[in-house]
């Protein structure tokens, strides 16, 4: 058995807690019940089986690969009594990484909605963190979640693409979800290009302010090719004052006239889910 002069034991699971020492890698004890982890996780149900069988008893203590911070927030999904921790970037990895090694279930479930936010003005879900769930999503095999954070990403800003080092992604996903980005830009910056085609001439003041404008609205579509950008441009152009009944379908319209009528068709176009067709991978696979 462990010393208790080289081991530290867990707060949020003391000694007495449980008949099971946990032992992380870090060499942090938790006392754990062990019928909880037979009851919600179909792996250590079979390792304490088969440790009973070994021993000809109950298992006293068992040692995991795990640290203690992963262990900690692993441990908290499988005791009824306990409530999940916030969800943590910067170790969420890990906490799947066991939950697929344990089959805890439970544990991507509540990341996955912790993920989602729900927009009530347009009633649809958008993802937090996309790149980042965007590659958990692929590597665990987590489809739907997978769309969600590529749909995101194709009309996300153009700062969510980066991921943090020690990550590798297949470059022909990466590449995908540029050249998608592209043609969305394309075809929102096409909206204003063939509507400023059309203008009649008479609508010189307005028309030379719309084209000193659309250059910078261009460069940030390409940024964010989403309502957003045109949304936060909604007055960047007046309209034409009225002359006249020869003023009809090219007549000039400001741009919040004009933008509010596309606003419902760049919406539904942005909530299409592309099709995955490659899975991410991790660094240590390459």
């Amino acid at each position: 058995m462990s010393s208790p002069i080289d081991y530290t034991q867990s707060a949020e699971f003391p000694e007495n807690y449980g008949d099971l020492r946990l032992v992380s890698s870090d060499r942090v004890v938790f006392s754990f019940p062990p019928f909880f982890l037979s009851h919600m996780s179909p792996v250590f149900k079979e390792m304490l089986e088969t440790a009973r069988e070994q021993s000809r008893g109950p298992l006293k203590e068992l040692r995991l690969t795990e640290d203690s911070t992963t262990l900690d927030q692993l441990l908290r999904f499988l005791d009824p009594t306990k409530k999940p921790l916030p969800i943590d970037m910067n170790t969420v990895e890990g906490l799947l990484e066991s939950a697929q090694k344990y089959q805890v279930e439970r544990v991507f479930e509540y990341w996955e909605e912790q993920m989602k936010v729900q927009d009530e003005d347009r009633k649809v879900i958008k993802i937090r963190y996309p790149m980042m769930t965007f590659f958990l999503a692929s590597h665990f095999g987590r489809d739907n979640l997978t769309k969600l954070a590529e749909c995101e990403l194709v009309r996300a800003p153009d700062k969510e693409l980066y991921l943090s080092k020690g990550f590798i992604v297949d470059h022909r996903e990466v590449i995908r979800i540029i050249q998608l980005r592209q043609e969305r830009s394309e075809r929102l910056i096409g909206r204003i290009r063939d509507y400023q085609t059309n203008l009649y001439p008479q609508c010189c003041r307005e028309a030379v302010l719309m084209k000193t404008n659309i250059l910078p609205l261009t460069l940030q579509l390409i940024k964010e090719p989403s309502w957003n950008t045109f949304e936060r441009n909604i007055d960047i152009w007046s309209s034409c004052p009225s002359q006249g009944s020869t003023h009809k379908s090219g007549h000039q319209e400001g741009s919040r006239i004009l933008f509010n009528s596309w606003k419902w068709g760049i919406l539904a176009e942005e909530d299409v889910q592309p099709i995955v067709k490659t899975r991410l991978r991790r660094k240590t696979e390459m």
